[in-house]
């Protein structure tokens, strides 16, 4: 069975093929007859390029199911033009090509596709429509390959300058029109995505009240606590809520300390924009990954600086931050995080899976980056490693540590070697810094890790001597 796709599919449904104008007023002036639907939106002035002949049931049917999935009209068995229809049909021109271009960025996607694109050629990689739908569904997020949907969803994109109208370069992103339809920064975007789910509620929380001026922030909490539907942290508001909002450039805050029941008032920006943000908390959100995001918004070289932070979530940012960094420097791509709780590691380690080719040969990469320097990895650690390859059908094991390694988990992963066709390579803290400090080292120690592994005698290959 098919995976559903995350961005609207079906096909017809292009502004080369269909005035979106006269579209959105065949439906609302139809709305509900969905025979009249098809009479009305198979010909002039909705249908641009006129059928060579006249479309089958099917074919009339297909823009009209495009348009339900990118919310214009009513789910099933209601063919009505929906509220968002009606907004846009008020619109003329740019406003409403920018308008639906907003709403596709916001609710069905759109932005997660546009990141992928931007991520793709800030790692040199070829950008088309099929391999960027390539790039996504490995990632977890499912688009069709071989399939209309993306080039469909780029050219309604385009029509608001988000990509350009020509085929030259198609998927080259403009970066101010994006953040003019988003309504916000990449940075503010960043800061958005990497909120916990209480500060995220916080922020819902914000957007109902809309505060005009100073307005104190318990009351927001308490709010929150009833999106939550449960107490959120108490202990310390601004630490918690407050700073990272301030961060973001949405509010700014005064404390007044906690004695005497007093509490910390709050002043929303002139970036926060409740209109903005309540979709973007309620939907878009669900759809990017904050730690892919907030690594193209970083600075490698702070990366080390980080792995020693007292803080664990920062701790936790920059091994994630590695494990990107890793992916760049070997020309992979990110295919999904390895989930763990939080409290099952303190934020000292971090897994992914990447892919690629190495040489011509195709390679699944199972990544795990450890950063206990106080520790040390074990035989035990390496056995895990090995133990969930099988689940992640990974060719390749590669343990970071930012900590020593110890013989017998070393000793072990040469005897795995030994007896079947998975490769095991361990970079310890020596290595990791030699990284850092110059990136192109990668090779050079993959080369000695790589020559240690071709010099173990494999069991089971001496048939080929006879």
């Amino acid at each position: 069975m098919a995976q559903p796709s995350d961005i609207p599919v079906g096909s017809q449904f292009t502004p080369d093929l269909v005035d979106l104008s006269a579209f959105l007023d065949a439906i609302i002036a139809h709305s509900g007859d969905k025979p009249a639907m098809e009479e009305a939106t198979t010909r002039g002035p909705v249908r641009i390029q006129p059928y060579k002949k006249p479309p089958t049931r099917r074919q009339a049917s297909l823009p009209l199911e495009a348009a339900r999935q990118y919310g214009l009209i009513e789910p099933i068995p209601s063919w009505e033009a929906t509220a968002l229809s009606h907004t846009l049909a008020a619109l003329e021109g740019d406003d409403l090509h920018r308008t639906f271009a907003r709403h596709i960025l916001l609710n069905l996607g759109g932005l997660r596709v546009v990141e992928a694109a931007q991520q793709m050629v800030h790692d040199g990689l070829k950008v088309t429509g099929d391999s960027l739908a390539g790039y996504l569904t490995d990632q977890g997020f499912q688009v069709g390959i071989h399939n209309t949907a993306i080039n469909s969803l780029r050219k309604w994109l385009a029509e608001a300058d988000v990509f350009p109208k020509r085929r030259h370069r198609a998927w080259e992103v403009d970066p101010a029109a994006k953040e003019h339809l988003v309504g916000m920064s990449d940075e503010t975007v960043a800061a958005l995505v990497g909120l916990g789910e209480e500060q995220q509620a916080f922020v819902e929380a914000l957007c109902r009240i809309e505060p005009d001026g100073r307005y104190p922030a318990a009351d927001v909490r308490d709010l929150t606590e009833s999106i939550m539907g449960r107490r959120v942290d108490r202990a310390n508001m601004p630490k918690t809520f407050l700073e990272p909002l301030q961060e973001a450039g949405l509010i700014e805050f005064t404390t007044r300390g906690t004695s005497g029941g007093k509490t910390s008032h709050l002043r929303t920006t002139d970036r926060f924009d409740a209109e903005v943000l309540r979709p973007f908390i309620a939907r878009t959100i669900k759809h990017l990954d904050p730690s892919l995001i907030a690594y193209y918004r970083r600075r490698p070289t702070n990366i080390r600086a980080d792995l020693t932070s007292k803080d664990r979530n920062i701790k936790g940012e920059a091994l994630e931050a590695l494990a990107i960094w890793v992916m760049r420097l070997l020309g992979l791509r990110f295919v999904a995080w390895r989930k763990r709780a939080a409290d099952e590691t303190a934020h000292a380690e971090v897994d992914v899976l990447l892919a690629g080719t190495l040489g011509n040969v195709p390679t699944r990469w199972q990544v795990q980056c450890k950063n206990t320097p106080s520790g040390r990895v074990s035989l035990e650690d390496i056995a895990k490693e090995i133990g969930i390859s099988l689940v992640t059908k990974a060719t390749i094991v590669l343990i970071f540590a930012n900590c020593p390694v110890t013989t017998h988990a070393r000793n072990y992963a040469q005897e795995v070697m030994k007896h079947s066709a998975l490769t095991v390579m361990i970079l310890d803290h020596d290595d990791l810094n030699e990284i850092i400090d110059s990136p192109g080292r990668i090779a050079t120690i993959l080369r000695r890790e790589a020559h240690k592994i071709t010099n173990i005698s494999r069991y089971g290959a001496d048939w080929l001597a006879r």
